[in-house]
């Protein structure tokens, strides 16, 4: 009873919206999203690439790779997203990123992890690792996307999730001004590793929140794989196609 007073009155004080499209009818109300927002979040991909996790056609075969990566010398080892870069997912990311709040990315994460937490527990990693900020980027912005996303992975699929052991060695330019064909020159050598004997042998999650060439997660990959990682797997929110991320 208690509990429900509570709900009823923070929500008379604080009412309820959409993060997405803004509705206040409870009625519709399903976590952060209303069911139709939700639904549009967590759209089924019905063929995506085994290896850069890209939409592709029904009956196109990706064990391979797909256009999208094929000519990329990709070191991780498969990609898990929520969904595409669509318009609804574009929305919501990016207005979550330069939120004051940390809200908006833990809704997605948390239906991140109920789509996929299953896929993600037979991958049977030791450690979850975020993507790091630099610190010019945690000046300006309250928290780490990627951070916030590893966060939720980690207490569902109940693996330890380590927000030290991949640093960031220098600052680079944002990868959405950069020409995709520069986007792994643009990211060599960015990372450091701290307490490299914790890699040793260990299957690895390492968790962003967009991707479009991989080229970010690539040389984290890289560097965790020189430094003992046996295995390494991408999770990530939303997979874009278009390089406008």
């Amino acid at each position: 009873m208690m509990k429900s007073f509570l709900s009823t009155t923070l929500d008379f004080a604080f009412p309820w919206a959409c993060g997405l499209c803004g509705t206040g009818d409870t009625k519709l109300r399903s976590g952060a999203f209303c069911c139709d927002c939700q639904q549009q979040l967590t759209r089924p991909i019905e063929n995506s690439c085994q290896r850069c996790a890209a939409e592709v056609g029904r009956f196109v075969a990706t064990s391979d790779g797909c256009v999208h990566c094929r000519k990329s010398r990709l070191k991780f080892d498969s990609v898990t997203c929520l969904g595409m870069y669509d318009e609804a997912m574009r929305r919501v990311i990016l207005s979550s990123k330069w939120s004051f709040s940390a809200v908006g990315i833990t809704a997605l994460a948390q239906l991140f992890a109920s789509a996929a937490g299953d896929r993600l527990k037979q991958l049977d990693v030791d450690l979850i690792v975020p993507i790091p900020q630099s610190w010019q980027k945690r000046i300006v912005r309250r928290f780490n996307s990627a951070q916030v996303v590893s966060e939720v992975l980690s207490k569902t699929i109940n693996v330890p999730h380590d927000v030290h052991i991949l640093r960031r060695r220098r600052n680079v330019r944002p990868q959405k001004r950069v020409p995709v064909q520069q986007r792994m020159q643009n990211q060599q050598d960015a990372f450091r590793i701290r307490d490299a004997h914790l890699l040793a042998g260990k299957r690895i999650l390492v968790v962003d929140d967009v991707m479009t060439t991989g080229a970010t997660c690539n040389e984290a990959v890289r560097m965790l794989r020189s430094h003992g990682a046996k295995a390494c797997h991408v999770a990530i929110l939303a997979r874009v196609l278009d390089g406008s991320a």
